[in-house]
């Protein structure tokens, strides 16, 4: 009878308080959440010896599925440690996320929210740029799956074209999200959380290739533009000075950082292996270098010079030349001081002139920093009309390192595009049950195919996943190769590539074929863009 009545309680007991063994976390569950805390930590070894030990213990395949991932971005993360970018940190700036964008120094009224006609599904979280006067626009929307690709469309006079993929480089299961490219137009970066990366949005470059006319593949900047948080928009300034970046490291869940980074043409890379000093360096506290202030962004483009304005710009251009000066001379005074200990003749005198010299100098950049202060003042009493004959334009940091200037939404886009001809895929489908092509035999001229399964047996149609038609071949190694449509174009084929990783199939690439006989993707590109493919 105790025992029946002890059984009723503890059943009392779990339904109201929820004491079930599912709320109790297994080993594999802890060592987990201690490979992410690790993870954050920048302590990436002994993240991967709480993963490496976890996936011993897990059995569960959709816990084992998470371990690999997470164990691979801490490999990732590892390897990069070897080629830390030494940056010179100009300024940093906590932005709500929702319009964090709209203080980075570009065109006003460029960026417009979604959804719009090219991102139809969109969110306001992931805008688009789209500059008045464009003739392209780089885009990121979701496809069918939900996932956000990254695509292109130009102007076409009367029509924009349909939207086309950047590229199967810039492609992955995850999602691509703001592409930008540099001032000259040879570099596009973009943020992705489905390429090899160290966990969450990483930043990447791809190069345009002349040759072959598309997008290299895309390089990962590594640390510390990137981090194992959220990182994503760079923009190069048109000037050439400055990288801009976003990130939620070390940020409430509804914020971001926007960093300033002295532009460098060739960067400096150092191995940064211990786990504090590559926190350290990734947080990114700018330089307390006055000589390095800059206030140019103040007034950016697209605002009406009045009294005010020309007085700010002149006091602020004043103020730089004193701290430049101020900042040489100092810098020759420490180096003289250093001669003084060591014996230099004459130093003495040297350092007291130096000091004479500095005296009016600190005192006149003080009266000019104090008529800064009452400009900004009148700006702050009379709001930003002083700025702009728009109401949100906002001004943030004048005064300190560098200023943001926050600019105003666009108007909602209204492009015509062009619509896409029908498909030239040979039944290219997904259905309830797959389909093996009854012929090898490809059509002449170029064509593609997206290849998803190796394997050294026979697939069945269970494997395929609904694919058709799916064509087998047998490789000198003995083995079977698995690929799926003919497609006459490489952006068809590109197309689809998502939708075959979605399966289950996540390394799925395109291949291509020149008269039946195997080709490189790159050349029947070219052969398809000069018109011989046919």
């Amino acid at each position: 009878m105790k025992g029946r009545v002890f059984s009723i309680l503890f059943c009392l007991l779990t339904a109201v308080f929820g004491l079930s063994a599912r709320n109790i976390p297994s080993p594999a569950d802890s060592l987990l959440a201690e490979g992410d805390r690790l993870h954050r930590l920048y302590r990436f070894e002994e993240a991967l010896d709480c993963y490496g030990r976890a996936l011993r213990e897990a059995d569960d395949p959709a816990v084992r599925a998470v371990l690999e991932q997470r164990y691979q971005h801490s490999q990732n993360a590892l390897n990069m440690t070897d080629i830390c970018e030494d940056v010179t940190v100009v300024a940093r700036r906590r932005f709500a996320r929702k319009d964090f964008f709209l203080y980075y120094p570009l065109k006003n009224q460029s960026w417009r929210s979604a959804p719009n006609v090219l991102d139809p599904s969109g969110s306001g979280e992931v805008p688009t740029y789209a500059p008045k006067g464009s003739r392209e626009v780089f885009f990121s929307a979701s496809d069918a799956s939900g996932a956000r690709n990254l695509y292109v469309t130009r102007d076409l006079d009367s029509l924009w074209s349909v939207p086309r993929l950047l590229g199967e480089g810039l492609l992955s299961s995850g999602n691509e999200i703001f592409p930008m490219r540099s001032p000259d137009g040879k570099t596009l970066y973009f943020a992705s959380d489905g390429l090899t990366g160290m966990g969450g949005y990483d930043l990447y470059a791809a190069t345009w290739d002349e040759e072959v006319s598309a997008w290299g593949e895309p390089v990962n900047l590594g640390f510390p533009y990137n981090s194992p948080g959220d990182d994503f928009l760079r923009v190069d300034s048109e000037d050439g000075r400055y990288s801009i970046f976003a990130s939620n490291r070390n940020c409430s869940p509804d914020s971001v950082y926007v960093y300033v980074i002295e532009y460098q043409t060739l960067p400096r890379r150092v191995p940064i292996r211990d786990p504090e000093a590559l926190s350290r360096m990734a947080s990114l506290i700018p330089q307390a270098d006055l000589s390095r202030q800059d206030h140019g962004s103040a007034v950016s483009e697209g605002v009406r010079d009045n009294d005010n304005t020309l007085l700010y710009k002149e006091k602020m251009a004043e103020a730089r030349t004193l701290r430049d000066s101020i900042y040489v001379r100092e810098r020759r005074l420490d180096q003289l001081r250093e001669r003084l200990t060591e014996g230099g003749e004459g130093t003495a005198a040297s350092i007291s002139q130096m000091e004479e010299e500095l005296t009016p100098l600190r005192r006149l950049l003080e009266e000019t920093n104090r008529a800064v202060r009452r400009i900004e003042q009148s700006f702050l009493k009379n709001g930003v009309m002083a700025f702009s004959d728009r109401s949100d334009r906002e001004v943030v940091g004048a005064g300190s390192s560098y200023t943001f200037t926050k600019n105003a939404i666009g108007a909602r886009l209204k492009l015509k595009l062009a619509t896409a001809p029908p498909s030239a895929a040979e039944a290219f489908r997904i259905a309830p049950v797959g389909r093996f092509a009854q012929s090898t035999t490809l059509p002449e001229g170029v064509v593609y195919q997206i290849q998803f399964l190796t394997t050294g047996r026979h697939a069945s149609l269970d494997d395929i996943q609904g694919l058709s038609p799916v064509y087998e071949r047998m490789t000198p190694s003995l083995k079977y190769v698995y690929s799926v449509g003919v497609f006459i174009t490489y952006d068809e084929a590109l197309s689809h590539l998502n939708e075959v990783r979605s399966l289950g199939f996540p390394e799925a690439g395109i291949i291509a074929f020149m008269n039946g006989r195997p080709t490189g993707v790159g050349e029947a590109r070219r052969a398809e863009s000069a018109g011989t493919g046919r």
